[in-house]
């Protein structure tokens, strides 16, 4: 959509993703690059452009075969006038083409923040909640290590009186931060969790914590997560009795979409039947109203085990 409107031909991501594996060593460095892609120009962040961004978003998902999708914005995204009106309009007119979609919007909140700036973020997030935000994605620093999470239990705890869901990034290149995140009252999923399965007693707190884990099977094999797709420990989870839902993280910076991310876990060698359950484990999972969940749900049992079946896609970001 940006080239578009620019009047120019589309960046070629497969060649950036060339150079991330050519030029950055797996983990880290890696996530930095990627995180240094988001930003839209401000000749696109007018509102107009921003309804157009995020509905491009939104309808790559699901002609994916995506039936709900949850996107992340990032902090400054939440302090945009009518922020919540403006995505609604988005997600409106992907819905007039696919009437079973449903999409929320995710505040990505980056706890490294300052202190106003983030309160402002925070505060920003908790009224919105009354216009219908979903849920809050946190992120902190240090990623990779533990870190100290007293600031995250108080925007935790925040987010759970205003009714939004949570979920928290970690564990994606480290055993770091897992456990201390599975217990925090409120937290319902993890994004990553990827090195949970190298301790058993992270294992056994995620089951018993009953956590989602949101795979994201692409991303982390491109940024090293995982040496290749076949070590992925998503069948680990499983057998452990662990929640687990499939994420299509950045989708165009990592070159995939929902429906290649329910072929990568049939490669892993899950079935159509234990496919269709990461669907309904991701709705039950979902950042929604109990009125779209129930839909959803619905519309999942009209689909038989063999054959397609509507995703949903977590992690999308936009801003």
């Amino acid at each position: 959509m940006l080239a578009s409107r620019a009047g120019r031909e589309p960046y070629d991501w497969s060649a950036w993703r060339g150079d991330l594996l050519a030029e950055a060593p797996p983990g880290m460095a890696r996530l930095q690059r990627l995180s240094q892609v988001f930003p839209a120009p401000a000749s696109a962040d007018d509102d107009e452009g921003f309804v157009d961004r995020v509905a491009d978003t939104l309808l790559e998902s699901a002609a994916a075969g995506s039936v709900f999708t949850e996107v992340r914005f990032g902090n400054e995204s939440m302090l945009r006038p009518g922020f919540m009106e403006l995505f609604r309009r988005a997600e409106q007119r992907v819905r007039d083409e696919y009437p079973v979609f449903y999409a929320e919007a995710i505040a990505s909140v980056l706890l490294w923040y300052e202190p106003d700036r983030l309160a402002a973020v925070v505060d920003e997030c908790v009224r919105a909640a009354t216009e219908g935000l979903a849920g809050m994605d946190l992120l902190y620093v240090p990623y990779a290590t533990e870190a100290n999470w007293r600031v995250g239990r108080q925007v935790v705890d925040r987010a759970v009186d205003a009714g939004l869901g949570v979920t928290v990034h970690a564990g994606e290149f480290s055993t770091a931060n897992i456990g201390a995140v599975a217990h925090l009252d409120g937290v319902t999923r993890i994004g990553h969790a990827t090195q949970a399965f190298r301790d058993p007693w992270l294992l056994d707190v995620l089951a018993e914590r009953e956590v989602t884990v949101e795979c994201c099977l692409s991303c982390n094999v491109l940024l090293g997560a995982v040496p290749r797709l076949a070590d992925h420990p998503l069948r680990r989870f499983r057998a452990h009795g662990i929640k687990v839902a499939l994420g299509t993280d950045n989708p165009v910076q990592i070159g995939t979409t929902i429906g290649d991310e329910y072929a990568a876990a049939a490669q892993l060698g899950l079935s159509d039947a234990e496919l269709l359950e990461l669907t309904r484990t991701a709705v039950r999972a979902g950042f929604t109203s109990e009125d779209r969940r129930a839909e959803l749900l619905g519309h999942l049992d009209g689909f038989e085990p063999e054959g397609a079946m509507g995703g949903v896609t977590r992690e999308q970001r936009v801003g």
